[in-house]
């Protein structure tokens, strides 16, 4: 066939030439050669014929020799006029002829006929074109390819990924001819990087530092004297982006609608709904369509139907989203004035009460989608008010390092489960609680003093935590626990005169702090640990009560299957026959 003809061409007349090594070698697998001479004609996978094709091609292309050409300028002359024509005369093709239709020479106005010097034609046709200049065509995948290898970005094992990612994020979007569409998105990208100053969608950073990766990996340079420059230039670049992120806001809004300003998308559940901290006037809450179900705007705000939720603000034309979750929302009213609005003592917003499954809890709807830092806030994750580390609001319980552990849970340790201690806050105090707490959960919590004005983790904002750190304590920790000091702030006049403003110590070995203080530690046989079956008992017969299934008063005088004194439990606390954390006493705390 085709092949065989061509390479007993290259076997005569010493046409055969040894391949030539390439530019670039990424050292990532020896060249594709076939192995096995075949008709591909026999093969019926389209897909595989195509690719065998293309391999012997190729592998016999590397075997011919250089095609011979010559770069021409033809005048030709009719009657006074003289027409000129620039391209390339192609005197040998060799190494073209077999692999065609991949590859083809041409310079100017393309390939020329051979033709001598005072030759005379005979024009087939004289055509006089009118025309106009066009805009050049999108970029295909092929020469995207090749542009990025010219470039140095990436190697043949990482371009094709380099492309996925790019679609997969909706910079670009790639047709039917493979030829690529930029998208809104990719476009105010480029524009809001570009206005910061970096030109972050040209190839010099990228190509720098693959440059100083292939130069450690060729042993021209060592990976230390690489990386500290590379990461200092790109921390470098992250943290003017971060700074200037407005300016991707704004990019971003020269080519999208603002999130709720689309009524098209969104249907109005509720006009005057609540406040809007940056200009005092009434936001309305809208619901994205397409999913609403039946039912008034109020059912379907009070009900679990529809899209996502935002709080839309007409005048500021700034939109909320609302969490995830369909929710009920309510408008907070301060305790004791259901006239006045709850509102964020951070941004003025008023506060939303989100309800669901008979749990709530509270939202402010800018803090929620733009979290404080300076209040505990994190941007990867929602940010209700019980996460918020405010001073003065009554609706932010949150703490900082309160999801650090400060030690394993030594109930959930002795009964074979995993738990963690942590600092929690709420309306009744500082507290240390475990991570499988719960109504039928861990009950192990050891109440911190009211004295507090404010406690947090020691060392919370640190990256990293090791037994030598200054916030760890070495007495109590070992190489298979880590124990965290916190540090408290202490209100004034309300701890005895040789204690100092901050202490930051030990909770579990501090001695004089859990005398003057009166904290207690319960050990693991005094606190109930994590249920792990299905079936609950009750909480002790009353005098005269119920017996395992009821839930009468705890004197321990009822139900064998209830709290009482019966199971011999005894709290640590005030010796009662009951667990600690039912204590009366704290309610005092």
């Amino acid at each position: 066939g085709e092949f065989s003809d061509y390479a007993s061409t290259l076997l005569t007349d010493n046409n055969f030439q040894n391949p030539r090594a390439g530019q670039n070698d990424d050292n990532a697998h020896p060249p594709i050669t076939p192995a096995k001479a075949c008709d591909p004609g026999s093969i019926a996978d389209p897909t595989q014929r195509k690719i065998y094709t293309l391999v012997v091609k190729h592998y016999l292309a590397c075997c011919s020799r250089d095609a011979v050409g010559r770069e021409t300028e033809l005048t030709l002359k009719i009657a006074s006029e003289e027409f000129v024509a620039k391209g390339l005369m192609i005197l040998e093709r060799n190494w073209l002829e077999i692999y065609q239709p991949w590859e083809r020479w041409s310079t100017g106005q393309g390939e020329l006929p051979r033709v001598a010097i005072g030759s005379r034609i005979i024009p087939t046709s004289l055509i006089m074109k009118d025309g106009q200049t066009s805009p050049p065509q999108l970029i295909s995948e092929v020469e995207l390819i090749s542009l990025m290898d010219r470039n140095g970005i990436g190697t043949d094992a990482t371009i094709a990924q380099h492309i996925t990612t790019i679609c997969d994020r909706s910079y670009a979007e790639k047709d039917a001819n493979q030829r690529f569409h930029p998208t809104k998105l990719g476009i105010a990208l480029v524009e809001g990087y570009n206005s910061m100053g970096y030109q972050l969608n040209k190839p010099d950073l990228r190509r720098e530092m693959e440059a100083e990766c292939n130069a450690v990996a060729a042993g021209r340079k060592t990976k230390e004297s690489v990386l500290g420059p590379v990461i200092a230039k790109m921390l470098e670049c992250f943290k003017r982006a971060n700074a200037e992120a407005a300016k991707l806001d704004e990019a971003v809004e020269r080519h999208f609608d603002r999130l709720g300003s689309n009524n098209s998308q969104y249907v109005l559940l509720q006009a005057n709904f609540s406040s809007c901290g940056t200009c005092n006037g009434m936001m309305v809450l809208k619901q994205q369509s397409g999913g609403g179900g039946r039912g008034s705007n109020r059912q379907r705000n009070q009900g679990n139907a529809g899209g996502s939720k935002l709080l839309h603000c007409p005048t500021c034309s700034q939109s909320h989203l609302m969490p995830r979750y369909h929710t009920q929302l309510h408008p907070a009213m301060k305790q004791g004035n259901q006239n006045e609005p709850s509102t964020c003592p951070i941004c003025q917003f008023q506060l939303i009460k989100c309800e669901n499954d008979g749990k709530s809890y509270h939202i402010c709807p800018k803090c929620f989608s733009d979290p404080p830092e300076a209040h505990g806030g994190d941007s990867s994750t929602d940010f209700p008010c019980s996460k918020c580390t405010h001073p003065t609001c009554s609706m932010a319980t949150g703490i900082r390092g309160g999801d650090i552990e400060i030690f394993p849970c030594p109930v959930c340790s002795a009964s074979g489960n995993s738990g963690s201690i942590s600092l929690k806050r709420s309306p009744r105090g500082f507290r240390l609680a475990c991570s499988n707490g719960g109504r039928d959960g861990c009950q192990f919590v050891v109440w911190l003093p009211s004295a507090a004005r404010d406690i947090s983790v020691d060392g919370h904002s640190e990256e990293s935590i090791n037994a030598q750190s200054q916030s760890v304590c070495q007495s109590c920790s070992n190489p298979n626990k880590l124990v965290r000091k916190l540090k408290f702030i202490w209100k004034m006049g309300s701890v005895p005169p040789h204690y100092d403003r901050e202490v930051v110590t030990c909770i579990l070995c501090d001695d004089h702090l859990k005398r003057d203080m009166d904290i207690r530690i319960p050990s693991a046989n005094q606190v109930q640990p994590r249920r792990t079956g299905s079936t609950r008992g009750g909480r002790g017969g009353g005098r005269g009560g119920r017996s395992s299934s009821g839930r009468g008063r705890n004197t321990g005088r009822g139900g064998d299957g209830g709290r009482g004194a019966g199971t011999g439990i005894q709290c640590f606390k005030c010796g009662g026959p009951h667990y600690a954390s039912a204590c009366t006493s704290n309610q005092r705390r």
